[in-house]
């Protein structure tokens, strides 16, 4: 698999977390939570990289110009989609979604959100998260959701599991070989490929806000197709509305007054 850019084509990037075959000894530090469980304990805390942080990846300087900016996360087919309608732009990344709870559904609400809009907080918008350091230092983008007590812990974030050379149990930070599992593994968040999170982050940071539907069916697209890793999408026209399954119809979110609004669903 390998990912494409361009007009309503989407492929996804060949790399170790896509593949079906699992690394030796990997080593996933994330502990139970409602999003990050380390962002309830400590809200606001600073958790940007210092000057002394290695640098884990370099900052895309390719990357499209987008002008309507959105996001569709399936949680059935594990994926998350960039498009933009007015330059026809779309890719499709994999994603380790929350985890399943008793009841069969992911640990990941469903719903209408955004990523969160306030460009002067960081906490909001990290380019490179290292506390805790199982973030790998890669970006973190905070959503509008909120969890039971009301923070904003849910986002969208690297691939937190790793293994080490040699089959360590331990390692540098830069020594850290990231690998997704796509899987329901998070306890809430959207976990991505580390290059894919890069990419993401860098091609909305212009816009303060990107609309984002998280939604418990597969993505159909335009066309009636489902939406997935090695499929060509055909995306909606500007202005058109969306049906999302259980969370109903959503008008496009550039066309509409409070389109920022968060509302759970399924």
């Amino acid at each position: 698999m390998g990912r494409r850019w361009g007009v309503g084509v989407v492929l996804c990037v060949m790399l170790a977390g896509c593949d079906d075959a699992e690394p030796q000894n990997v080593i996933d530090e994330e502990q139970p939570g409602e999003g990050v469980a380390f962002d309830e304990d400590n809200p606001y805390a600073d958790v940007e990289g210092k000057a002394d942080s290695p640098r884990t990846y370099e900052v895309p300087t390719d990357l499209p110009d987008l002008e309507r900016p959105e996001i569709i996360v399936s949680l059935d087919r594990k994926t998350v989609h960039l498009f933009d309608r007015a330059t026809a732009f779309s890719a499709v990344y994999p994603t380790g979604p929350g985890a399943l709870t008793s009841s069969g559904r992911s640990m990941t609400p469903a719903g209408f959100f955004a990523t969160w809009h306030d460009t002067d907080d960081y906490w909001y918008n990290i380019p490179r998260r290292y506390a805790p350091d199982y973030f790998g230092g890669f970006p973190f983008l905070r959503l509008t959701v909120e969890n039971s007590s009301g923070q904003h812990t849910y986002g969208f974030h690297g691939p937190i599991s790793y293994s080490c050379p040699g089959g360590a149990s331990s390692c540098d930070l830069e020594d850290r070989q990231w690998f997704l599992k796509r899987d329901f593994v998070s306890h809430g968040c959207m976990r991505m490929e580390s290059q894919d999170i890069v990419d993401m982050f860098y091609s909305i940071a212009s816009h303060p806000s990107v609309p984002v539907t998280i939604i418990p069916d597969a993505e159909l697209d335009a066309a009636g197709n489902v939406v997935d890793l090695d499929t060509d999408v055909t995306l909606w026209d500007v202005g058109a509305s969306i049906a999302y399954g259980d969370c109903g119809v959503r008008p496009d979110p550039y066309s509409v007054d409070g389109r920022w609004t968060s509302t759970s669903c399924g």
